[in-house]
């Protein structure tokens, strides 16, 4: 949910829509979920990123805002949320949400919580609530979710040509969506990536995925990826080091190189914006 905030708030600036705003309309809501990590999210994310001034440029289009959840409960509150925000500011959002899980191909999907939290994905906003290979591995608080990926999730959404930002934040199994990407990708038809690098999931030592692989063949594809980091940060796409493969907790930013190079696009400011100011959009990590 503040991820959405903070494209609101750096693409559309007028329409008042930030992390503080949304933290509002969050304690202010009669939503009766239970909280991991309080309103303002497990990592302060209500209190993270601060936009980027853009100046001398003409008004930006709103952007659509689509916003892929599969736990149930935390799916109540962001629609709870968009309703909130909607009184507040007398107009119907762009920010489109959708109940779903997203992996390699259209499947059903499971979660479940840890050991230590069993009951994990029955709370709003509960990160321990990961994708699982069956209700077996998983265990009696198992959830089936329905599932797709972002080519079908396309497919199906016609009406979407192009991706400016296609940011994934799966708890380890972001590779797996990557690969559901391919057709998308290939066609040319997202501008910047943004993904998370772990040691878990799909990454896991021993797994089939990599970040060396994963930045391989998105160059072919055109893309130019970095490790985010403050203040500054460090270049993946040919200039690989054997070192990068820690899978400890990361982000990784993938933008694409021909729109870099046309700066009437829009893609190139996401591509600016990203590359020269990463913190924008995971605070001061």
């Amino acid at each position: 949910g503040y991820t959405s905030a903070n494209m609101f708030e750096t693409f559309a600036p007028q329409l008042k829509v930030n992390p503080p705003s949304m933290h509002t309309v969050i304690r202010s809501s009669n939503f009766q979920g239970k909280f991991s990590g309080g309103a303002c999210g497990v990592c302060g994310d209500c209190n993270a990123g601060k936009r980027v001034e853009v100046k001398d440029r003409a008004p930006w289009p709103v952007p659509d805002v689509h916003c892929i959840e599969p736990s149930p409960s935390t799916f109540a509150l962001l629609q709870n949320t968009k309703a909130g925000l909607n009184r507040a500011s007398g107009q119907e959002l762009p920010w489109h949400q959708h109940n779903l899980g997203m992996a390699e191909r259209e499947q059903s999907l499971y979660f479940a919580g840890t050991p230590k939290e069993p009951d994990a994905c029955k709370n709003a906003g509960q990160e321990t609530c990961s994708m699982v290979e069956s209700k077996e591995v998983g265990g009696p608080h198992t959830i089936e979710v329905k599932g797709a990926s972002v080519d079908s999730f396309l497919k199906d959404h016609s009406d979407i040509d192009h991706v400016d930002i296609l940011k994934i934040d799966a708890e380890g199994f972001d590779a797996l969506v990557l690969e559901g990407s391919k057709q998308t990708l290939t066609l040319g038809k997202v501008g910047v990536i943004l993904f998370e690098y772990h040691g878990i999931g799909a990454w896991k030592e021993g797994s089939e995925y990599s970040l060396k692989q994963a930045v391989e063949w998105l160059d072919s594809l055109g893309f130019d990826c970095y490790l985010a980091g403050s203040p500054q940060m460090t270049r993946l796409t040919r200039c690989w080091d054997p070192r990068l493969e820690f899978r400890w907790w990361s982000n990784v930013i993938c933008a694409k190189r021909e729109d870099a190079r046309n700066p009437s696009s829009p893609r190139a400011l996401a591509h600016t914006l990203l590359t020269e100011h990463a913190p924008w959009l995971w605070g001061d990590q």
